[in-house]
């Protein structure tokens, strides 16, 4: 299977000749797991606005053109909200909590 990346340039040159399972390849790396409504396949965006990306099958198995477009606008605009590595915080430890122990007339039953 051809890198995303390779997916990306191959989309950009021929937008008509997609394949539409790579076409929701693309869409899931970079939107997570779409819904299914009869023939469309929809992404949520993490922006207002255009909310969402939609993907169809056209002739031959191949994703419909104008959609390819939209997925590769949306994916730009995805990378280009992307904090690069240096700008994302660390992630943060939770501590670990300490175990206590009640006694048996410290919890109160309901009634």
């Amino acid at each position: 299977m051809a890198s995303v990346d390779d997916l990306l340039q191959n989309m950009a040159k021929n937008p008509a000749g997609v394949r539409f399972t790579d076409a929701c390849s693309v869409a899931r790396h970079f939107f997570g797991k779409e819904r299914i409504s009869g023939s469309h396949y929809i992404w949520h965006m993490r922006w207002p606005g255009d909310p969402r990306v939609n993907l169809q099958k056209g002739k031959g198995n191949l994703a419909k053109a104008y959609q390819v477009k939209q997925l590769l606008a949306a994916v730009e605009r995805a990378r280009a909200h992307e904090p690069k590595e240096e700008e994302r915080p660390a992630p943060e430890v939770a501590p670990a909590k300490a175990e206590t122990k009640r006694s048996k007339g410290s919890m109160k039953r309901k009634r």
